[in-house]
């Protein structure tokens, strides 16, 4: 069992062809997009600018809501291809996406920022490619969200570090509780994957989905739609 959804019964996992590929490719987008927060927390250290804050947030919260689309959508499109289970799997990840993009949005606001109601300058790209996969294949945009959240996971816990350190009470427990619920969401992608992909058509869309978006990822999850 991963991220507490069960894998398939004949123990079958198709990824094991392009399982190292990707997954170095999910270890070094984590790794420079941990990299690149750990730099914007130094300077905003030097420079405690509400503002700034507030626009490092608003990529982050665009990113929840279009999940919340994409998820409704997968569902409705795909959903009875998948057994039962994953479809309920896809809905509370859907209703956890929500639940993200609010508590992020009072961040938001409580900053003095905007939150956003369509994607961002820094998210547009992010998100033509998200929907852009889905269209293309059933695991099209699973693979590419498990991409984009397995290299968030390299800013979850700087964020809640920084809400901790800068007296932000509300940021550290927004994002304590998205940790615990990545890990479910990053698990659950990867069962999907391992599931459903069947033969090399499938495995070829998967590669080329969380390559592409390992490629979006490094600068968009860090960021910053400034005010004009």
């Amino acid at each position: 069992m991963i991220g507490g959804v069960a894998e398939r019964d004949d123990g079958r996992r198709a990824l094991d062809p392009i399982r190292d590929e990707i997954d170095e490719l999910c270890r070094a987008a984590t790794a420079e997009v941990r990299r690149r927060a750990d730099a914007f927390w130094e300077d905003y250290d030097r420079d405690r600018d509400a503002a700034k804050l507030a626009a490092w947030f608003v990529p982050r919260c665009w990113r929840e809501i279009d999940y919340v689309f994409m998820l409704g959508e997968e569902i409705r499109r795909y959903g009875m291809r998948f057994e039962r289970k994953h479809v309920t799997a896809l809905a509370r990840q859907l209703h956890d996406e929500a639940e993200h993009y609010d508590a992020v949005g009072r961040i938001i606001e409580r900053l003095g920022g905007e939150v956003p109601t369509e994607p961002p300058p820094s998210a547009v790209r992010w998100s033509a490619f998200l929907w852009e996969s889905l269209e293309r294949h059933p695991l099209g945009a699973i693979a590419a969200w498990n991409m984009s959240e397995t290299a968030a996971t390299g800013t979850l816990e700087g964020i809640v570090d920084a809400g901790r350190r800068y007296e932000l009470p509300d940021v550290a427990r927004i994002y304590e509780g998205i940790i615990k619920d990545e890990k479910f969401h990053v698990g659950l992608g990867r069962v999907m994957l391992d599931r459903y992909a069947d033969g090399g058509d499938d495995l070829a869309e998967v590669r080329r989905a969380m390559a592409g978006m390992a490629e979006i990822v490094v600068s968009s999850h860090v960021a910053l739609d400034l005010p004009l």
